[in-house]
């Protein structure tokens, strides 16, 4: 008997979290299910970089970058930003057709990047292969969801989707359809509030790392480099009484992280650019200075670890409106990227290590275990597969 096929389309472009939110869920559908795979979809330049869980296998798109205004173009190859959409969205429709899924889940985007996505929908439609759409518990500010996310995506939603996971607790109710207020009167399909998705418990301690080091992380590093350099400086205007620690992030680039060892000559502190368990440096840390992408923050906050949360504020304000709101529960210091010296993140970081433990809600935290739960029951709880194919 074939086992249940899951096809997850991480919709990365810059960074890595949705990777690791994918690579997350596919983990634990391998342990719900013996008999399941996953083929995980993603325009990530690392992905290599970790290693997959058992019966996954990770394909990628061709990749993309932001440019200075922040629109997409391709990262490597010498194509029209038009063309690159219609590339990915053929491999991806090719894909979709060749490993027939039992299910696919969309992250984020509801048709992905640029709509890119509609043709693999279109072939996965009523093929007997249940769609999910899973959503951040933050997409943008209230107000520039209900601006971009008009009548179309609704429309779409409603025609290829059989549900909506939200990667998030219920409150505070952030995510994209809270924001646009869609309920079951004009928005049939279920949605799930499952917590946040994390990568499992930590492992071990890190053996190479002293105890009780400040941590100082911006996620994949694409767009971090002033918030490390800021920290570095802090660092050289009065030492911390502890070790410190900064990973760069693989997507940092060659030349900002010479420049950054550059700050950190002559000071206490460790510089390296990829550390593949760094849920598990986040939880052995005494304290956290990062960005306030969705992955860190998730892992911050389910280590119960004080954290300073310099947000990214453009092109949209996801982790703005994150680090806000933990900021206004009282739960995490905020630094605005338009207050960040070397001065302010000095005394910043005084008050931070002055903080104690967070406290901790498991039940905000089960993301992974309770989307594959419902996951796998979408699909059947035997795990075969259904006899309809995608049509070509």
């Amino acid at each position: 008997m074939k086992r249940a096929r899951f096809l997850l389309f991480s919709n990365e472009a810059v960074g890595l979290g949705h990777l690791k939110r994918a690579l997350a869920i596919a983990a634990r559908l391998a342990r719900t299910d013996p008999g399941a795979t996953s083929l995980i979809v993603t325009g990530s330049p690392v992905h290599a970089l970790f290693e997959p869980p058992p019966r996954v296998e990770v394909m990628t798109l061709p990749t993309l970058e932001r440019d200075e205004s922040g629109a997409y173009r391709s990262r490597r190859l010498a194509v029209e930003a038009r063309d690159l959409g219609r590339l990915r969205g053929s491999i991806a429709r090719a894909a979709a057709l060749a490993f027939e899924p039992d299910c696919v889940v969309v992250d984020r985007l509801p048709l992905g990047l640029d709509g890119e996505l509609a043709p693999a929908l279109e072939a996965l439609r009523g093929s007997g292969c249940k769609l999910v759409l899973g959503l951040r518990d933050i997409e943008n500010d209230p107000l520039e969801v209900r601006r971009t996310w008009g009548p179309d995506l609704q429309a779409a939603i409603l025609r290829f989707y059989d549900l909506v996971l939200v990667y998030g607790p219920p409150a505070p109710a952030l995510d994209a359809i809270d924001c646009l207020e869609w309920d079951a009167h004009n928005l049939s399909v279920p949605v799930h509030h499952v917590g946040y998705v994390g990568g499992g418990a930590p492992l071990g301690e890190p053996d190479d790392l002293p105890d009780g080091y400040v941590l100082a992380t911006v996620g994949g590093g694409s767009d971090g480099f002033a918030v490390l350099a800021t920290f570095l400086e802090a660092l050289r205007l009065e030492p911390l009484p502890c070790p410190a620690l900064v990973v760069t992030g693989p997507l940092m680039s060659r030349e900002e992280i010479e420049r950054l060892e550059e700050l950190a000559a002559g000071v206490a502190v460790q510089i390296q650019r990829f550390r593949p368990n760094l849920e598990t440096l986040i939880a052995r840390a005494r304290a956290v200075v990062c960005m306030a992408g969705y992955n860190t923050v998730a892992e911050v906050m389910r280590a119960r670890r004080p954290a300073l949360l310099v947000p990214r504020v453009s092109p949209i304000s996801e982790q703005l409106v994150r680090a806000l709101e933990l900021g206004r529960r009282g739960l995490q210091d905020v630094l605005h990227p338009s207050e960040l010296s070397a001065p302010t993140m000095r005394t910043a970081l005084d008050r931070l290590l002055a903080r104690p433990l967070l406290p901790f809600e498991d039940e905000d935290y089960l993301g992974a275990e309770r989307a594959a739960d419902l996951l796998t029951g979408l699909v059947g709880t035997n795990g075969s597969r259904p006899d309809q194919r995608p049509a070509a």
